[in-house]
């Protein structure tokens, strides 16, 4: 009888121990500001943070013959669509950032704006 009300007990600790949280609780939405984009605020950090390592003369890394350091660059690649081919790893181009998981949509989104806002240097 004792051993069956210390299962009782364990049991009743351990369901009442448990809570529910939805993962709306969990992991609020965080807002994705896409306004006033810039290169230098907004856009560079992007770069510099999941992309540099592999594509700057920095890092003593330029996989792909591809300096992401060198604006000239982001503007060809911008300008032909391989920069969002690959970001967002679409079937035409090399999902990027290459063995890493896509960028998250906000990151994308920002870059596709500043893309379509005339890619300025600013």
């Amino acid at each position: 009888m004792k051993k069956l009300i210390a299962l009782f007990l364990f049991v009743l600790l351990i369901l009442s121990s448990c809570t529910y949280f939805n993962e709306q609780e969990l992991f609020p939405n965080e807002v994705c500001d896409t306004s006033n984009i810039t290169y230098s605020a907004n856009i560079l950090p992007i770069f510099q943070q999941f992309c540099y390592r592999c594509h700057s003369a920095s890092s003593g890394v330029i996989r792909g013959n591809f300096n992401l350091e060198d604006f000239s660059n982001i503007q060809r690649e911008v300008s032909n669509g391989q920069l969002l081919n690959n970001i967002k790893h679409d079937p035409a181009g090399i999902p990027m950032p290459q063995g890493d998981a896509k960028l998250s949509d906000c990151n994308i989104n920002k870059i596709e704006n500043w893309i379509n806002n005339g890619t300025l240097q600013n």
